[in-house]
């Protein structure tokens, strides 16, 4: 279906990609710098006890005036609840993310059947959910030694990782110097006991494909995202690329009137992480997040959404959460990591109707064409628009979209710019 096709797109599109050369990498289990039992975390207070805990590290290096894309397996021995992330890497690397992938053991094939030599570091053209069944985001940093990604859990709250999981280190680099550039990576997944972690944390992953900045103009990406079950928030972060202005998040009951503003950032590169703990930022069911990126193109192509951080834009929100409830995290209907995005409302920031709006991407030739076509449409048409795509794009195959989307068509038809 096309609506999974761009699930799948966005999440590629976080691991950007071009041409790639070899490499080499390690993956270190063992104590990974664990805080000690009673002494002084992050935040001041006396850290849980340590547990199993695990250090993975990937050297390669970058071609010069290249844009690369590297990933290596890694495997775990052991039972992880993981209550502190430490990343750091090389300057000059765009981001990193550690994906939990759903093998058994680390593969040779990819998902199209391609021989893939896994056995170090390798190339991933598309990112890994391109070739590669990942199932969720499990650590990452878009910045060179940042701060602990899961926040201040509670002592009692980690994020889990089963023993024997197979893991995916994807790292994406900018080099824009003239000359070759070594990279290292290492991820510190730092444990408590199993006995201690009585609520399991997520990472959610938000991602809106539907972008289109117009030559020498300023354009906007906005979505909205369902709270399925209370949960409580601990960082969060706009993911963009370089003509990104920066973004927005807030927080709106279920009829789309904001609550309280969770984010804000002015800028695509490292942007901030709101982090809380004290007070915790607990989000009820019903209620919904929307967020926003700003963008400004002062180049003479359209920017769509996309794979280079080079030639194509993003709009993510990012960051942690508990306890774990997939369909939040994925916003998604079903919490399967293939539906990604399935549950979002898709808003626009134009004056089409959601008629015209069907019309305009029934027409739509190529992509550029296809992202505007949503983007133009008017804000208070989302919700019936997003319903009506989402009935053709799922309606079965070989059968009439326009009768087995009848009502949805009705309620997009009736919809206005006004109301």
């Amino acid at each position: 279906m096309l609506r999974r096709s761009l699930a799948l797109l966005a999440t590629a599109a976080l691991v950007c990609t071009a041409g790639c050369s070899s490499g080499s990498s390690t993956a270190t289990p063992g104590p990974a710098a664990a805080t000690d039992a009673g002494s002084t975390g992050t935040d001041g207070m006396a850290a849980p006890p340590a547990g199993p805990s695990v250090t993975f590290e990937m050297k390669t290096t970058i071609a010069a005036s290249s844009e690369d894309e590297r990933c290596k397996f890694v495997t775990t021995t052991e039972d992880l609840w993981i209550h502190q992330e430490q990343v750091h890497y090389t300057p000059g690397s765009h981001h990193f993310i550690l994906w939990n992938t759903t093998y058994t053991s680390i593969p040779t094939k990819d998902m199209n059947g391609n021989t893939v030599d896994t056995s170090g570091v390798f190339e991933c053209p598309g990112g890994p959910p391109a070739a590669w069944t990942v199932d969720r985001y499990v650590g990452g940093s878009q910045a060179a030694n940042a701060t602990n990604v899961l926040g201040t859990l509670p002592d009692d709250v980690a994020l889990h990782i089963a023993a024997g999981s197979v893991l995916m280190m994807d790292l994406h680099v900018l080099n824009a110097t003239p000359n070759a550039l070594p990279v290292t990576v290492t991820i510190d997944l730092q444990g408590i006991p199993a006995s201690q972690a009585k609520r399991e944390a997520g990472v959610y992953f938000f991602y809106n494909p539907f972008i289109a900045i117009p030559p020498n103009a300023s354009s906007h990406a906005e979505m909205s995202c369902p709270v399925t079950s209370a949960v409580t928030l601990t960082t969060q972060q706009t993911h963009m690329h370089k003509w990104g202005l920066g973004g927005v998040a807030n927080l709106e009951d279920s009829s789309g009137k904001m609550l309280e503003q969770l984010y804000t950032s002015d800028t695509w590169s490292d942007p901030a992480v709101t982090a809380w703990s004290s007070p915790p930022m607990t989000l009820q069911a019903g209620q919904q997040i929307e967020y926003e990126c700003n963008y400004q193109n002062d180049g003479n192509t359209t920017v769509i959404q996309g794979l280079s951080a080079q030639t194509n834009e993003m709009c993510v929100l990012v960051g942690a959460y508990y306890p774990r409830d997939t369909k939040f995290e994925t916003c998604g209907t079903t919490g399967n990591f293939s539906d990604q995005g399935s549950a979002a409302t898709f808003i626009g920031t134009g004056t089409a109707t959601c008629f015209a709006t069907l019309d305009c991407l029934q027409g739509a030739m190529d992509s550029a064409t296809f992202y505007g076509c949503m983007v133009n449409s008017c804000p208070s048409v989302a919700k019936q628009l997003t319903q009506v795509l989402d009935c053709q794009l799922n309606a079965p195959s070989g059968s009439d979209v326009n009768t087995v989307c009848q009502t949805q068509i009705g309620n997009c038809i009736g919809a206005t710019c006004s109301q």
